[in-house]
């Protein structure tokens, strides 16, 4: 994605402009967690931060400014997944306005993908790494 136009109307969108200083792309950024609810609030916890020009030891492209994003979704009215596993990385995330409220959008890459519709949606930030994550023993996590 390569911005979030209505980022003053999602309630902790600009917290995580914030941390970045734009709106992160989620490229190769994992899925941690996902809690789903027939009514009122599901979240969706992402893992994502900045990949660096400077190699790592291993020959990875270092990364910085760790961070899981909550996404907080109001009353989903659709729902479509497929292919959660152990990990989870995703190419992308979108979000965008609808008529009806927000649509955000799991782009394939290893493991899990779809589209979730909800009538509101609401971020909160947690700086850090999963304990889970491959980023955890990195070099730059902060």
């Amino acid at each position: 994605m390569e911005g979030i136009e209505f980022c003053s109307e999602v309630q902790g969108a600009s917290a995580l402009v914030d941390w970045f200083g734009f709106w992160p792309s989620f490229h190769d950024a994992e899925v941690v967690s996902m809690e789903l609810h027939r009514t009122g609030t599901s979240c969706i916890k992402v893992h994502t931060f900045a990949t660096t020009e400077s190699v790592d030891a291993r020959g990875y492209y270092a990364t910085t400014k760790h961070v899981i994003v909550s996404f907080l979704l109001e009353d989903i009215s659709f729902l479509q997944l497929e292919g959660f596993n152990h990990q989870n990385v995703i190419f992308g995330l979108n979000l965008q306005k609808t008529d009806s409220g927000y649509e955000l959008t799991l782009s394939a890459c290893y493991g899990v993908a779809g589209r979730i519709v909800a009538s509101g949606v609401r971020l909160a930030i947690e700086p850090g790494v999963p304990q889970s994550s491959m980023y955890r023993n990195t070099e730059k996590q902060g």
